[in-house]
């Protein structure tokens, strides 16, 4: 027995009591346990549950949110599924004009003037050149007297010699120049008006009229403007300059119009315009022409002829048919 526990009884047992908690303490510190305990479940319920609550709330939003990704989704490749066959048939139909120099469309040889084939599109050239709607306006300018006239160059051509012409003859047909252009002047021949079609036969690159024509329709265009104001109605190109704005597509109508700038005795300075329908600038060129000293020499070639002029009244302006004097048609 030691000495702690012979000598000092008491001492021990207030050691274990001091070691071992009071039944009150536990006692309260078990239900102030027990307490928190609860408290602490309870206050995870409530959050578990508010959670609960707001993951359910955003599970929710989220399937919105996902629904509303997927209609816009597909909406968007239904859209992408209808807008490229419909661009593909518009561009098809219309296509720009870069498409079509870059990848111009194919078109048949043209047929001779003669055949079945031939005479349709000569036709149909002709009636819409008929349509179009500056025609109408001028022919209303012409009906009302406000000093303009129309004409049809090269419609009237001596046969013996049509198969010498460039423009009347060799370039005339479908595919080419189909139809002869619609002209309309001032009754004092200081301007013009003319109307051509260009056809699909006549490309330098596929698709776009050659220069070359292009220069030679001004020519004819310029020329007639400034060889109805010499004294003999007769002249030879001096000079050209021309400017190309931009390409000129192929079978479409093109608008020249001409005007006189100065005119000093044998010599006419004129000045030109080639545009389009919707008024896209094509070209514009200058050029002089003079009256030869061996005109008269040129008198029977028929070229003043084919310009076209109104039939003048015969108590006002005779045609006489000599060697030295146009005849007036």
């Amino acid at each position: 027995m030691s000495i702690r526990t012979s000598f000092l009884p008491g001492l021990r047992t207030s050691i274990d009591l001091a070691h071992r908690p009071s039944n009150n303490l536990v006692s309260k510190l078990g239900r102030s346990t027990r307490g928190y305990t609860t408290a602490t479940h309870t206050h995870t319920a409530a959050h578990v549950d508010g959670a609960g609550t707001h993951a359910h709330a955003h599970t929710q939003h989220h399937g919105h949110v996902k629904r509303r990704g997927a209609f816009r989704k597909w909406s968007i490749r239904l859209a992408l599924a209808l807008a490229f066959p419909a661009t593909y048939i518009t561009g098809a139909a219309f296509p720009p004009q870069l498409v079509l120099m870059i990848f111009p469309r194919y078109a048949p040889p043209p047929p001779h003037k003669d055949s079945t084939r031939g005479k349709v599109h000569t036709s149909d050239v002709e009636q819409c050149l008929q349509e179009l709607d500056l025609v109408e306006e001028m022919r209303i300018k012409v009906h009302k007297g406000e000093g303009w006239y129309e004409t049809r160059p090269y419609d009237k051509y001596d046969p013996q010699k049509v198969h010498n012409s460039l423009t009347a003859g060799s370039l005339r047909g479908p595919g080419k120049l189909a139809v002869p252009p619609v002209l309309f002047a001032k009754t004092d021949e200081s301007q013009a008006i003319a109307v051509i079609h260009l056809g699909r036969a006549l490309c330098g690159h596929d698709g776009i009229v050659h220069g070359g024509l292009l220069a030679t329709v001004l020519d004819e265009s310029l020329g007639r403007n400034a060889l109805l104001n010499l004294p003999s109605r007769i002249g030879v190109t001096a000079n050209l300059n021309i400017n190309y704005r931009s390409p000129c597509m192929a079978d479409q109508f093109v608008v020249v119009r001409t005007k006189i700038d100065q005119l000093k005795g044998r010599k006419a300075v004129v000045s030109a315009t080639m545009e389009t329908l919707t008024g896209e600038r094509v070209a514009d060129a200058t050029a002089i022409f003079i009256e030869p000293k061996w005109a008269q020499f040129l008198a029977s070639s028929g070229v003043t002829e084919a310009m076209g002029r109104p039939m003048p009244s015969p108590s006002k302006s005779p045609a006489l048919m000599d060697e030295q004097t146009e005849r007036i048609i």
